[in-house]
């Protein structure tokens, strides 16, 4: 149950579907580990939307170690979180990774942050989904924000949701015209 109390407070809040792909387990497993963590009173649940969104409880947080903090659930980012786990839980071979929840709590100071930190064996790397078109100017202020992760010889893989995002990217960066060679764009869309 730890487990679980430690991905809800990676992630800020999740439902049932990303915990079961981020633990590998059956949802109905999942449910009823959750249960029991509602009735430790260790996680809430918001049922604003159709799937219910845990997020830990001050308990919880305490639990952990953490500050008691509350987490405002951005509805909008739903869907973008959804398809980074999905994302994730297909790769087989990362070691570890950071949410952009936990790079902002590690140095509040900085530009930009990434969607996720990836690390593998022998590297690390950034993974940026773009779903939309942003202006050319929030696009070059997103690569400045990640141009201290390209000083450190990372690579970005952009994932696009189809081949016009994909060429929209590939133009924004050759644009920007700098570390070329770091940027990987794959169209996933799941």
């Amino acid at each position: 149950m730890i487990k679980i109390l430690e991905i809800i407070n990676r992630w800020g809040y999740l439902n049932i579907e990303q915990i079961a792909l981020l633990l590998n387990k059956h949802i109905r497993a999942v449910d009823t580990l959750l249960r029991d963590l509602m009735i430790k009173k260790l996680i809430r649940v918001d049922q604003l939307t159709r799937k219910n969104i845990y997020t830990l409880s001050s308990l919880g947080n305490r639990k952990l170690g953490k500050s008691s903090t509350y987490i405002r659930i951005n509805y909008n980012e739903l869907t973008h979180q959804d398809l980074l786990i999905k994302w994730l839980a297909q790769q087989n071979d990362i070691v570890s990774y950071q949410t952009e929840k936990q790079l902002k709590t590690e140095s509040p100071r900085e530009k930009g942050y990434p969607d996720l930190l990836v690390h593998y064996e022998d590297k690390d790397m950034i993974v940026e989904l773009e779903r939309t078109r942003k202006t050319i100017k929030r696009f070059e202020d997103k690569l400045d924000g990640l141009r201290q992760y390209l000083k450190q010889n990372m690579h970005i893989m952009w994932l696009v949701s189809n081949q016009n995002m994909k060429k929209f990217v590939d133009e924004q960066i050759k644009s920007y015209n700098w570390k070329l060679e770091q940027h990987h764009i794959e169209i996933f869309n799941s």
